[in-house]
């Protein structure tokens, strides 16, 4: 997946949190600043309650209609409804208490990656690209190869340009232009971290594919890892055992029985991301051992390998495959990364000291008058004007 647009801005992160808080403390909610300020975790005002959290984790906040219903739609939709607790089981509580603070006006606690990855689901579903932008500029400061598998999780849904991302709003409230003019921004924002987040597992494909959250991976999450061709693994046995361990993994999952064909039933296409011909002796006999593949098709691997004729004619389709298996991975990254924080901010690249040259250093221009010049004289009429002068001194 390659970006082309950059939504990130080069401003600092102080002038991102006083420009975030235009939206909750504008004219249309009728408060200032500092009445929204008073106004969080304020019971004597509050006028509604919300119960937020999943999977039991459950906490109460209070809130304010003229507030909350002016920073938006979503909010808006809500808070229309008469009644005086709004239950919001959709998202985890560490995130719904940070979308609070933005809109309160207070400062948001982004300290782990748990707590920024929920506050980005809540900003997305709660149409707050600015709060979104925090929190993605805050998980590229923090990614690594396991923040990069753990952040991924699901985060396709919340991308435009990733597969497997919606293609319809998720809300009927989302119909309106200013709604979902928000909701793209939203997606914008998770497709550059995304984008970040794949980089950063192509350059420590090792350190990925040994994680064990790689087998908490969905399918499809998987599919996005495994599949770019810019994956710099050290030997394509790493891939190959990965992909054997999230095999086994799903048929537990499923509670399936651990057989060689419910592994390749689970894994799909994805058996032949690994490039088995760039393997050679004992590792390629462990490759195939972990039997990804079928038994015609090892045998295939195995002929190629050797040099010999292969058991069976090869067709088309099978002769495209070993070409795959045996063409090197790319060593240049796929893309450049997108410019979100200081992690991911550009290198200055220095030419060689052999191709480089000197560059030419610009004349300054000047504004001042010029003097006007006397008019260049020929040596004809400087020698004959110094002989009528010596003349002159003669007979003087």
């Amino acid at each position: 997946m390659t970006i082309v647009t950059n939504p990130a801005r080069t401003n600092s992160e102080d002038e991102i949190d006083a420009g975030c808080e235009i939206m909750p403390c504008g004219e249309s909610s009728g408060l200032t600043i500092d009445e929204n300020m008073r106004l969080y975790d304020d019971e004597k005002q509050s006028d509604i309650v919300f119960v937020a959290g999943i999977n039991g984790d459950t906490w109460r906040y209070p809130g304010h209609r003229r507030v909350l219903a002016a920073t938006s739609p979503v909010f808006a939709a809500l808070l229309s409804a008469k009644t005086d607790v709004i239950v919001v089981d959709y998202i985890d509580r560490r995130g719904f208490d940070q979308l609070l603070r933005y809109h309160y006006c207070e400062p948001t606690q982004l300290n782990s990656v748990a707590t920024a990855r929920c506050s980005l689901d809540a900003a997305y579903k709660f149409l707050c690209p600015q709060l979104a932008e925090r929190c993605a500029r805050r998980l590229d400061e923090m990614l690594n190869a396991s923040v990069a598998l753990e952040i991924l999780r699901d985060l396709r849904f919340m991308c435009a340009r990733l597969p497997g991302a919606a293609s319809a709003p998720p809300l009927p409230s989302l119909t309106d232009d200013m709604a979902a003019r928000l909701l793209a921004q939203c997606s914008c924002w998770c497709d550059s971290l995304a984008h970040n987040a794949l980089l950063v597992l192509d350059e420590n494909a090792d350190e990925a594919l040994t994680d064990e959250r790689l087998e908490e991976l969905t399918y499809e999450d998987l599919a996005l890892i495994v599949k770019r061709d810019t994956l710099r693994v050290s030997n394509e046995l790493v891939l190959a055992e990965a992909l054997s361990r999230w095999s086994t993994a799903a048929c537990k999952r499923t509670k399936r029985e651990l057989t060689p064909g419910n592994k390749r039933a689970a894994l799909g296409e994805l058996a032949y991301c690994p490039r088995y011909l760039l393997l050679a002796g004992e590792e390629l006999e462990r490759a195939l051992a972990l039997e990804l593949l079928e038994p015609m098709e090892r045998a295939l691997v195995m002929a190629r390998a050797r040099k010999l004729s292969a058991p069976v004619p090869v067709g088309a389709e099978q002769e495209a495959l070993l070409r795959q298996w045996a063409r090197p991975r790319p060593a240049t990254p796929a893309a450049l990364p997108v410019h979100l924080s200081a992690r991911s901010e550009p290198a200055d690249e220095q030419p060689s000291k052999l191709c480089a040259r000197r560059a030419k250093r610009p004349k300054r221009p000047s504004f001042a008058p010029e003097e006007r010049k006397a008019p260049k004289r020929g040596c004809c009429s400087s020698f004959c004007d110094g002989l009528l002068r010596a003349f002159i001194c003669l007979f003087d």
